[in-house]
This record gives structure tokens, sequence and C-alpha cells, in this order.
């Protein structure tokens, strides 16, 4: 690894720095919620820390830095933990000039943001909370206020600690990576995690994205569906379609969200008084 790629020991983030990114994750994940981002706002107040500290004089790579995280993200805040402390190690070792890409970075966040959440979901939604109130309300069976003070403090706590451990790992394991992979490797993982992050994004939209033909032709013969049709032919042709639109319409045409979901509206009102949909 050559000397510029290597981080010194006057560079690296401090122990108070790194317990104030994983803090401010916890604080302000959810602060700022909006369809279009969802978490990215927190995500990137995380990793303020880290841009403060190394581009504070320089204006280019701050903006540059803000922008990177400023696209939506979503994943579970405690387990997902992981992901902030991978991104806040990587942008340490890009800031001290490691051949890090920013689309390293996304596809990082954006192929374990997934998975992520599902694991973190049944942690911290389907499995300790109901354990815990099932406790609470044995305390509170004579009207005692200890059993909501005990459901608040123990998952309060449950939390926090989850999204401490979950960071510091994800921290520790994205150094040591980092220093192991940088050079020839890089270039196999940048692919790999690119080929994640599109297949992370397709099952999305095949999931997720529904656009169904109503519209059928009958003769005197016959019916054809035309959904069936197509189906036939290129299952979720048209959600693909869809997508494919927005992602010209965002990049190209340089629409914003609220702009896209305007499009999208006046389309589906179209196809839906002329009896397609």
């Amino acid at each position: 690894m050559s000397e510029n790629m290597s981080t010194n020991e006057s560079t690296k983030l401090t122990k108070k720095e790194v317990d104030k990114i994983w803090w401010t994750w916890f604080k302000y994940a959810l602060t700022v919620f909006g369809y279009e981002r969802l978490q990215a706002p927190g995500f990137t107040l995380s990793m303020l820390p880290i841009f403060q500290k190394y581009y504070a004089n320089d204006n280019e790579k701050m903006v540059a830095a803000l922008k990177r995280h400023a696209v939506f993200y979503n994943t579970n805040i405690n387990v997902g933990g992981v992901v902030n402390g991978i991104v806040a190690s990587m942008e340490v070792e890009k800031a001290n000039g490691a051949d890090i890409s920013n689309d390293l970075i996304q596809n990082i966040k954006v192929g374990l943001m997934g998975p992520l959440a599902g694991i973190g979901d049944a942690i911290t939604q389907a499995t300790v909370p109901p354990i815990v109130l099932s406790i609470a309300i044995g305390l509170s069976a004579n009207g005692s206020i200890l059993g909501a003070v005990f459901a608040v403090v123990v998952l309060y706590v449950f939390a926090m600690l989850l999204t401490r451990f979950t960071f510091m790992q994800g921290y520790k394991s994205g150094q040591e990576a980092i220093h192991k992979l940088l050079g020839k490797q890089m270039a196999k993982i940048q692919d790999a995690m690119s080929v994640l992050g599109l297949t992370v994004v397709g099952a999305i939209t095949a999931s997720y994205v529904n656009f169904t033909i109503t519209a059928q032709y009958t003769s005197k013969y016959s019916t054809i569906n035309f959904q069936e049709v197509l189906d036939g032919i290129f299952p979720k042709l048209i959600p693909m379609c869809l997508v494919l639109l927005g992602f010209y319409l965002l990049k190209f045409k340089k629409f914003s969200a609220i702009k896209l979901i305007g499009v999208y509206l006046i389309i589906s009102i179209l196809l839906g008084l002329i009896g397609i949909v």
C-alpha cells in the first residue's frame, strides 16, 4: 500500500469522533423523514464529523461528500449501524487518499440496507418488544407505572446498545477489510458490489412496483387478457419500463421526486379514464 493511501495516526478519527458518529446516527436517523430520501439526512449528518475533520478547508470536497450521501437510504437503524460503521471507515480512508470510488460506497449502502433491514426488524420489532412488553404488562397488573417505565427504559437501552455494537463492528471490520483489499482486489470488490446493488434494486422493482392492465379484448370466440399475454412474454415488463422512465427523468431531465410523482399520477389518471388500468 502506498504511503498516501495509509492513514497516519494523526489523521485517524479519535474515539470521541467515532462515538459522535454513532450517537448522531442513533439520535437523528429518523428525525427528517420524507419519502424522497427517508433516512438519508440522518445518515449524512452522522458522517459530518468526518467531513468536518478532513474537508474543513476544502469546500468543493465538502459539498461532494455531502451530496454523496444525500440520496435515498432506508434500513433498520439499529442493526443497520453496521453500514454506518463500514462507510465511516471507507470515508476516512478516502479522505486520506485511498482509491475508493463514490460508486463503491453507494453500492455497499444499497446492497446491505435491505438484508439488514429484514434482520433488524425481526429482532427489534417482532422479537424483543413482545417479550419486554409481556413482562411490563405483568408489572403493571395492579395499575403500577413500573411496567411502563420498565418497557421504555429497557427498549431504549437495548436499541442504543445494539446500535453501538453493530456500528463499532462495522467500523472495525471496515478498516481491516479496506487495508487488506485496497489495490488489485478493489476493482473486483467494486464490480461485485455493483452487481449486488443492481440485484437489490431489481428485486425491489419486481416486488413493489405494480402495474396491471385490466383492459381485455373480447370477440365472439374468445377473450384476450392483455396482462396475461405480457406476463407470458416478459413478466413485470411495464413496471421495469416505469422504473427506467423514472431513472431517465431523474438523471437526465433533472426532475425532482415530486415532479416524477406528478408525472406518474397524471399517467395513472389518464390510463384509468380510458379504461386501460
